[in-house]
């Protein structure tokens, strides 16, 4: 680890110029000091559905409407103002345990229409750049939805499309919001392998290929947690757009297949992409979460780093668990409110040294960077 003084004069030098022009006008008169989450454009990498899903399936009723009476007022509480969530995936979780991947993802994004419908204006989903904020949002939460894995715009192995037919589905769900997906879960799709068959896999498949294209082309976010390695260095190449990893850490801080390599890191950064650093129980405290941010800010610069998933809050400590219906005991950040996970890693940033452009950056200015970026225009 860097001395105070080593560390300070690296990140003097590290993303000043770009956080000023993505985050400017965002922090008022506050002091740099007494700065907490709601002064920063906050985006949180990669929330699961995994609470909604709990409260659906309890037979009482108030526990039906979870974004617009549990979900939203803990994020605008905490000073969230955009949250990246799957509508839909690979895997059964992400489509609420549906065997049928396209109508799982399908059903999970109607109930995610449906439950923002319900808030009255205090949630909606961001769809062009004309729907991202200049300032952090007060009293709102915007969402930006994905698919977790591509499995569900997947298309017979010789199908005998016409060209123009093949891409339909990933345009389906463009036309309803969707505005990123991940190329896999971590397991095999008809794009790529995921790092469940291994970590280095194979290339993308030309179907992949094709996707990514058509994304790029589209206006959204291409997502690469889960993939394997291989597949990462391919999608670098192929895309003219940023590729993201919204939740995955890095080696060697953690070593499991599923964490990214330094060619990984790089050839994300090379895209003008983000790795979006998450919060594992028992596994990786926030102290571990800031090294890594650290570590990345010498190795890609600070402007490539986000961050994914600060864990569950009180509100929902656990999968399966919700608070009232279930029994269960928690403590350290399962125990706390969102707003203290913003809190205090915040106030690690800041002591770390990171600036304030830095911790907004991380926060949630390379998002909105990239969102800018590729985001079609109001109207297109």
């Amino acid at each position: 680890m860097l001395c105070p003084l080593s560390r300070r004069r690296f990140l003097s030098h590290s993303g000043s110029i770009l956080g000023g022009s993505v985050l400017g006008g965002a922090f008022s008169n506050v002091g740099f000091a007494d700065r907490r989450p709601g002064d920063y454009i906050i985006v949180e990498g990669h929330r699961d559905i995994w609470e909604l899903s709990d409260r659906f399936r309890l037979p009482d009723k108030s526990q039906h409407s979870p974004v617009r009476d549990f979900l939203v007022p803990r994020l605008i509480d905490a000073g969230v103002s955009i949250v990246i969530m799957p509508a839909g995936g690979d895997s059964l979780e992400e489509r609420d345990g549906r065997d049928n991947m396209f109508e799982g993802s399908m059903r999970v994004l109607d109930m995610l229409l449906c439950e923002i419908q319900k808030t009255g204006g205090r949630a909606s989903i961001i769809r062009t750049k004309a729907d991202l904020p200049e300032r952090p949002n007060a009293g709102k939460v915007q969402f930006f939805l994905d698919l977790e894995g591509g499995g569900s715009i997947q298309i017979d192995p010789e199908p005998g499309y016409h060209p123009d037919r093949r891409l339909a589905l990933l345009r389906q769900f463009f036309r309803l919001g969707v505005r990123g997906m991940q190329l896999t879960h971590n397991g095999r799709n008809m794009l790529a392998d995921g790092v469940g068959g291994g970590k280095m896999g194979g290339r993308l498949s030309d179907f992949g290929v094709e996707v990514i294209r058509e994304m790029n082309r589209l206006g959204m976010m291409i997502g690469v947690s889960h993939l394997s390695a291989n597949g990462i260095l391919h999608a670098a190449e192929v895309t003219k757009q940023p590729i993201v990893s919204t939740h995955q850490n890095i080696q060697p801080f953690l070593k499991t297949p599923l964490e990214l390599t330094e060619p990984e890191v790089k050839a994300i950064a090379s895209t003008g992409g983000i790795i979006g650093l998450r919060y594992i129980e028992e596994v990786t405290p926030y102290e571990l979460i800031v090294d890594e941010v650290e570590s990345l800010a010498r190795s890609v610069g600070v402007e490539h780093i986000g961050i994914g998933w600060l864990g569950h809050d009180k509100g929902h400590p656990a999968v399966g668990h919700v608070p009232g219906y279930t029994k269960g005991e928690f403590s350290g950040v399962e125990a706390q409110s969102m707003y203290e996970h913003w809190d205090s890693l915040i106030r690690m940033l800041r002591e770390r040294g990171f600036t304030e452009e830095q911790i907004g950056l991380v926060l949630g200015g390379n998002f909105i960077r990239i969102w800018k970026q590729i985001l079609p225009a109001a109207g297109e």
